[in-house]
Formats: structure tokens, C-alpha cells, sequence
């Protein structure tokens, strides 16, 4: 039997709602790299399955999606009638998400099975562009609302052993996710380059300690909590249990660009265990 290939821990930014499904000029560099980019460092020919990490979920402990088949969940408002209408009928794995509930267990990590509910716009919108055909089964996970660094970096850890057995960890949310800064139109600069270079230092830095210090002490960083303001930290948590997932290796960024010229977007892959 042909040994598995170790799957990547990836970290992709998704956007504002469906904009990169419509061809909003805005969001045309992200759009590109999740259609084009991303399959340029992640083979899914090689992936058995997908775990997947979404910033719109948040609960009181880890919830894991354990149905065959999970409808579209289109929590948001106020775009054009077509973004109601995508289909992305990915099967789910049931076998894979109770394999996950023993792992976190075993990690000391409660958790519970959701057969239910949809799958939000953090797993169909980076989806649909990155694997079209739909034909990889995803396993979506919560963050948990309390937002506590170490929690999320030590899911990340249990989640590991999963890459060995061919299966993707992707966390889906934004390096930089601030809603009062995005409706502020006239920016002419990007306003978070500091806080964008720590996130590159850590994830790259070549001790694994570094690491998971850095993550664990990321609010006290300049521009933390302009980038993710108190208490609305959800589409950062992703990237850190996708840094706890990186393995002993230093992670590689592979996405930097700046949303209307003003705030600047880091994705980064962990590929080797």
C-alpha cells in the first residue's frame, strides 16, 4: 500500500463575504491566489480529506461537522441574489470527524459533533475557488469563543497527526480583520504593516518555540488590536491553530497583499511535519 503523502497546514484568507465569488475589483488579488496559487503549493490530487477551521463559528467548546453531507449556511446580508445560489456539494466524513473527536480527547480537548449545520461562507467561498470539483470530503471545525491563543495553538498540536494520513488542515479567516477600518473609505496607505511583519516572523521563524510564544503573546503586539479588535479576534484564531498544526519546521508565506491598497493580507503554508 503506497504510503500517504504528508498533507500542508495552510492559512487562507477568505475575503468579505461572497466578494471573491462576484469579481469584486477589490478582492481580485485574493480571488487570483485562491483560484490559481494555491494549487501551486498543495497537490489535491494527494489529499484524501479536509479539515477546515472556519473564523464564523464560534462556540463554547471545539464543534466538529459529522454529517455525510452539509447544505450551504449563507450567513451573510445584502449581496446580489446569485451569491444565495452556490452549490458546493463536497461530501462531509462522518468516519474522519469521529476519528478527530477521540484525537482531541486524547489531547484533553472536549469537543462535540454538529451533523447539521451548514457550511458557512469561511469553508464554501475559499473552496469553490480553490477545489471546484468538490470532490475532496471536508471535516469543518469551530474556533472557540473564548479566543484564548494557547487553546487555539494546542488544538492546532492535536490536530497535527491528521497531515500524516493525507488529510489538509486549513484555517480560513484574515490576518487582518477589522470592520470599522474596512467601511472607512479614503485609505492611502496600509495600516497595518507592523503587526503584518510579526505575523511573518513568527510563522516563519525557525524554532518551533518562537512560535507558538509569539502566538501565545500576540496581543501585546503593536497594532494587535487595531488589526483584531477586543473580543472580535475570530478570523484570527484560525491561523493559530493552523501555526499549532505546522509541525517542527518553519512555515513559508505565500500570500502578502493589500485589500484596497490598505490592509495587508498574510497566508502561509507549514508543508513538511
Amino acid at each position: 500500500m503506497a504510503m500517504a503523502v504528508v498533507a500542508p497546514a495552510l492559512f487562507v484568507n477568505h475575503g468579505g463575504g461572497p466578494l471573491p465569488l462576484l469579481g469584486d475589483k477589490d478582492h481580485a488579488g485574493l480571488t487570483k491566489f485562491l483560484r490559481d496559487e494555491v494549487q501551486r503549493h498543495i497537490n489535491l490530487n494527494q489529499i484524501k480529506g479536509i479539515i477546515l477551521v472556519t473564523a464564523h463559528w464560534e462556540e463554547s467548546v471545539v464543534t466538529i461537522s459529522s454529517g455525510s453531507h452539509h447544505s450551504l449556511y449563507f450567513d451573510y446580508y445584502g449581496f446580489p441574489p446569485e451569491s444565495y445560489k452556490y452549490k458546493y456539494d463536497a461530501p462531509g466524513d462522518p468516519d474522519l470527524a469521529n476519528r478527530l473527536q477521540q484525537a482531541l480527547k486524547s489531547s484533553g480537548i472536549d469537543s462535540k459533533l454538529d451533523p447539521k449545520r451548514g457550511w458557512d461562507h469561511g469553508v464554501f467561498v475559499p473552496m469553490m475557488l480553490i477545489n471546484p470539483k468538490a470532490d475532496i470530503p471536508i471535516v469543518q471545525i469551530s474556533v472557540l469563543s473564548n479566543q484564548d491563543p494557547e487553546q487555539h495553538y494546542r488544538l492546532g498540536k492535536a490536530l497535527h497527526q491528521f497531515r500524516k494520513d493525507g488529510i489538509a488542515i486549513i484555517g480560513s479567516g484574515m490576518s487582518y480583520h477589522n470592520m470599522r477600518e474596512f467601511r472607512t473609505l479614503n485609505r492611502r496607505e496600509v495600516v497595518n504593516e507592523e503587526f503584518d511583519e510579526f505575523l511573518n516572523r513568527v510563522c516563519t521563524a525557525e524554532d518551533e518555540v518562537k512560535r507558538k510564544e509569539g502566538f501565545v503573546a500576540w496581543r501585546q503586539q503593536p497594532g494587535a488590536t487595531d488589526a483584531h479588535p477586543l473580543y472580535a479576534a475570530e478570523h484570527f484564531m484560525p491561523l493559530i491553530v493552523i501555526a499549532g498544526a505546522g509541525g517542527t519546521k518553519p512555515g513559508e508565506r505565500i500570500f502578502n497583499w493589500d485589500l484596497s491598497g490598505a490592509f495587508r493580507l498574510s497566508g502561509f503554508i507549514w508543508k513538511h511535519e
